[in-house]
């Protein structure tokens, strides 16, 4: 899974944010209607695991509250089609882990040293990550 080097935290950040995966949707309608011009037959299937890749994608990198939205549309089975229920129920198990440099930036800030000067051993690599927080073993 695709680590994050950052997290858009403030408002004008996180804003352009959904205007990118608003675009990015928007595109993906175009390209749905120009192939649907061509061929009467072609089905909204591939809107829909398009549309769901980038949202996710887009909460996913926001984290937190964002992708705990995800998280509670993947609950409801019946809500969204199914390629949207596919993708939103990885919030449930699987995150996007920060980046080794960025988890070094958040110790630093919180705890005023790096994670190496408070501790053995600490793995670089998330062991877990989640909506809210990821797991390190250390020693």
């Amino acid at each position: 899974m695709k680590e994050l080097n950052k997290i858009p935290v403030g408002k004008v950040s996180r804003a352009a944010r959904f205007v990118k995966t608003g675009a990015k949707v928007g595109g993906n309608y175009l390209k749905h209607y120009s192939k649907k011009l061509v061929d009467k037959n072609h089905t909204r299937e591939q809107l829909d695991i398009d549309n769901a890749e980038d949202i996710y994608d887009s909460l996913s990198e926001l984290k937190g509250s964002a992708l705990k939205v995800a998280q509670m549309l993947a609950m409801d089975r019946n809500l969204l089609p199914t390629a949207y229920q596919d993708k939103f129920a990885m919030s449930q198990y699987s995150a996007p882990p920060l980046s080794y440099p960025l988890v070094v930036k958040t110790f630093q800030k919180y705890f005023g040293q790096a994670p190496s000067e408070m501790f053995d051993t600490f793995t670089k690599n998330a062991i877990n990550a989640a909506s809210i927080g990821q797991v390190h073993r250390a020693t």
